[in-house]
């Protein structure tokens, strides 16, 4: 059995715009035997009832952001994000302190060679430090807006606010001077979406001898 040191461990990050596929192919890097998390998911985990992050967003927000759970209303959430840019602040450096702290621990814990965090707002955030490779998934921006529109059940005018509140693309390729990189272009089918993941984990695992 390989024996890993934390050298051998490729701390790789996942990102790209919003609606471009990045979850369908952290999954896939999942199931082919990758160590995966995604920002997403942790994000939950910071606000589940009786946590810190959801006691300071209703002390920010009122309860009108819970449901009749006492849960926090994601979608009620959203829309105070997209009003405007304060409250878009305000969440943000509620959650993302919270959030980055636990990716941490979950990168510190990992045991696989390949240690991969689904991270949309990586660029915006300045958090390439904390990798060791990044992949960008990208798609063209009629998928982007169909899939987005289609996905969170919302019109084509927030579709594309959501969208503008996010980095370029070409700005997230500015990464590549800084990181080893992997762009994928993720405008077919999921069948084509998994055959380049299939590819790209035989491509990361030989970078770590395996």
């Amino acid at each position: 059995m390989l024996k890993l040191t934390l050298m051998d461990i490729l701390k790789i990050a996942l990102t790209g715009g919003i609606a471009c596929g990045k979850s369908q192919m952290a999954q896939v890097f999942a199931e082919l035997g990758a160590d995966v998390v995604r920002l997403d998911d942790i994000s939950k985990q910071v606000t589940t009832p009786g946590s810190d992050g959801l006691r300071e967003l209703v002390d920010a927000f009122g309860e009108k952001i819970l449901n009749q759970d006492d849960e926090l209303n994601r979608q009620v959430l959203r829309a105070i994000l997209l009003e405007n840019e304060s409250n878009k602040n305000c969440i943000e450096v509620i959650l993302h302190p919270k959030i980055l702290k636990t990716m941490q621990e979950w990168q510190k814990n990992s045991k696989k060679p390949l240690n991969i965090v689904e991270i949309p707002l990586l660029i915006e955030r300045n958090l390439a430090y904390l990798f060791d490779r990044v992949i960008i998934l990208t798609c063209n921006e009629e998928k982007q807006l169909k899939r987005l529109k289609n996905r969170a059940n919302i019109d084509e005018k927030q579709a594309k606010k959501m969208i503008s509140m996010q980095t370029s693309h070409e700005n997230r390729l500015k990464i590549s001077a800084e990181l080893p990189c992997d762009i994928i272009e993720n405008n077919g089918t999921l069948t084509d979406l998994k055959k380049q993941t299939k590819q790209l984990y035989q491509k990361l695992n030989q970078s770590v001898g395996i």
